[in-house]
């Protein structure tokens, strides 16, 4: 069973392209760069994302910086 946040976003699909997931973790969260409205006239979705999932940023590879930290980590070992 997915998370209310998987649920929420299976209504509303157009609305992943604010939300990042890891291609290691497979953890997601919205992008911080998203706007307070996301649509012209206001309304609940990018609340409704923000409430759902927490702030994530991802790297050029598509990271998030637990996994990218962790990966240089390993590198350097």
């Amino acid at each position: 069973m997915g998370s209310e946040g998987d649920e929420y976003l299976s209504l509303y699909p157009k609305l992943r392209k604010w939300v990042n997931k890891c291609v290691m973790c497979h953890s997601k969260g919205y992008n911080p760069d998203m706007p307070e409205d996301i649509y012209p006239r206001p309304s609940f979705a990018a609340k409704n994302l923000r409430f759902f999932f927490r702030a994530m940023e991802v790297n050029e590879d598509g990271l998030c910086e637990v996994c990218s930290k962790a990966l240089k980590k390993k590198e350097t070992d």
